[in-house]
C-alpha cells in the first residue's frame, strides 16, 4: 500500500492505493495526525510522493480549489459487496453540483424499497469524492445523513457548497 496526505483549503485528506488503484481516500480532517490516524498509519515516515499516486494528489488539490469534477483513477473496491457496488456506480452517474435522492438511487439499482440499505452502502463508500455520496440527499430535500452519522452534515454541506449546490430557495 502508498499513502500520502493532501493539504487543501478544507483541510488534510488521507489516501491509500494498492496495487490496483484507490483503496481509501478520507474527507478533510484539521490535522495531519488525524488524516494519518484515519489512514491507520502512525507517522509521515510511511507517505509517498511519487508518479502513481501524485496524479491523484493534484487532482484532489483540483477538487478542492474548483477546478475538477470528475476524477480519472482505477479504484480497489476490494472488500465490498456486490450491492455497494452497484450503489457507488449509481452514485457516480450523479452530476457535479446536482443532488439526487436515496430513493433516486434505489430505484436506478432496481430495488425501490432499498432506501435504507442505499444509505448504509453509502455510508460504507471507502472513496468519498471519488464515488460522490455527499450528493445524495433525502427525498424532502434535506441533506440527510454522511459517512454513517448525522452529525457529519457540516462536511456534506461544504462539499455541496463547493460544488456551487446551494439547499433552500
Amino acid at each position: 500500500m502508498l499513502y500520502t496526505l493532501v493539504s487543501t483549503a478544507s483541510g488534510w485528506v488521507g489516501i491509500a492505493c494498492s496495487d490496483n488503484g484507490v483503496r481509501r481516500l478520507n474527507l478533510p480532517v484539521q490535522d495531519e495526525q488525524a488524516a494519518l490516524a484515519l489512514l491507520g498509519i502512525g507517522n509521515a515516515t510511511d507517505l509517498h510522493k511519487g508518479d502513481g499516486i501524485g496524479s491523484l494528489r493534484r487532482q484532489v488539490t483540483e477538487y478542492f480549489s474548483g477546478k475538477r469534477a470528475v476524477f480519472d483513477c482505477k479504484m480497489d473496491l476490494s472488500g465490498s459487496t456486490p450491492f455497494q457496488r452497484k450503489v457507488w456506480r449509481a452514485t457516480m452517474d450523479i452530476p457535479y453540483c446536482q443532488v439526487r435522492s436515496y430513493k433516486w438511487v434505489a430505484e436506478k439499482i432496481g430495488k425501490p424499497s432499498a432506501c435504507r440499505a442505499v444509505g448504509h452502502a453509502l455510508a460504507a463508500n471507502p472513496l468519498p469524492l471519488i464515488i460522490p455520496c455527499h450528493r445524495v440527499i433525502r427525498s424532502d430535500g434535506g441533506p440527510g445523513g454522511f459517512g454513517g452519522r448525522s452529525t457529519n452534515v457540516k462536511t456534506k454541506l461544504m462539499l455541496l457548497s463547493l460544488e456551487g449546490y446551494r439547499f433552500g430557495p
